[in-house]
């Protein structure tokens, strides 16, 4: 099966030597299908032509994305998409904007992000976006694929988005990149990537700020204390994992830190209301 977040190589001519990370890829995918990706290493947009996605990204669970929306996920997210229909997607991914203009111009929006409740709901793809990428899928069937042309594409898609998409459904589709509550959540999220089974105060200081300040602002943007999400987080991490293909009990022990298999299953009962291992066992059965 295709990985839509795998970041593909494109050739570049020998007279233009860039390293711009971004590029359009088109997918048919199949009803069923899943995708996973712990941490997203770049920005990612996902334009559903034709069929119905559900996305998990970060805190926000399920949210539906049919025939002629889009979405974007930020950099450092944790993302898991099933596919409920037969779909005709195209995925873009980069580093950051290409051009100065846009970063200049969309930062302009910042103030207009801090008035809504950021809720990773899908826009409504503006047509001229549409004819946009009909024409990008015909260029890349006819083997015009480099990476220099992706370049371009890349600054005419961020064209013709402030062109053509309504002020408030831009607001709402580029709060992940320019927001600052949604700053703070993706750094906490790319820090706690790299935690372990770290405290709190550990946390806090990968992210950079004093304990206190961080337990404050943490509040205001999660609506839970710090430690209670960390436990919780490692709930919704645990059970995924325990649903991968071939995983172990040990597996899952040594991976989430867990020294004796009485805790392991007290913790699993608490927030499962069931043990690892019929979790295990049911995962299976499923994928028959």
């Amino acid at each position: 099966m295709v990985d839509i977040f795998k970041i593909r190589a494109l050739g570049v001519c020998k007279k233009a030597q860039i390293d711009d990370k971004t590029a359009f890829t088109f997918y048919e995918l199949t009803t069923g299908d899943e995708f996973r990706n712990r941490t997203l290493a770049l920005n990612y947009i996902l334009f559903v032509l034709d069929g119905q996605l559900a996305t998990s990204c970060n805190l926000f669970e399920n949210r539906l994305i049919q025939s002629e929306q889009m979405i974007l996920l930020s950099r450092s997210s944790s993302v898991h998409i099933k596919v409920l229909q037969p779909t005709m997607l195209y995925v873009m991914y980069f580093d950051t904007f290409l051009s100065s203009c846009d970063q200049q111009l969309f930062s302009a929006y910042l103030p207009d992000t801090e008035k809504i409740q950021y809720d990773c709901t899908p826009t409504a793809i503006p047509q001229a976006i549409t004819l946009f990428l009909n024409q990008l899928k015909f260029f890349q069937e006819e083997k015009v694929d480099c990476q220099h042309f992706n370049s371009v594409k890349h600054r005419e898609f961020f064209i013709l988005l402030r062109r053509f998409c309504m002020r408030e459904d831009l607001v709402r589709f580029i709060t992940p990149l320019v927001g600052r509550s949604v700053h703070f959540r993706n750094k906490v999220l790319e820090k706690y990537a790299q935690l372990g089974n770290g405290r709190v105060s550990e946390l806090a200081s990968l992210v950079g700020m004093g304990r206190k300040n961080f337990d404050k602002q943490f509040r205001k943007e999660f609506g839970i204390a710090p430690a209670h999400w960390l436990l919780e987080e490692k709930a919704k991490h645990l059970y995924l994992f325990l649903q991968e293909p071939d995983v172990t009990i040990a597996d899952a022990m040594d991976r989430f830190y867990f020294n004796s298999s009485a805790h392991f299953n007290r913790f699993c009962l608490h927030y499962f209301k069931t043990t690892p291992g019929a979790i295990i066992h049911e995962a299976r059965e499923k994928k028959g």
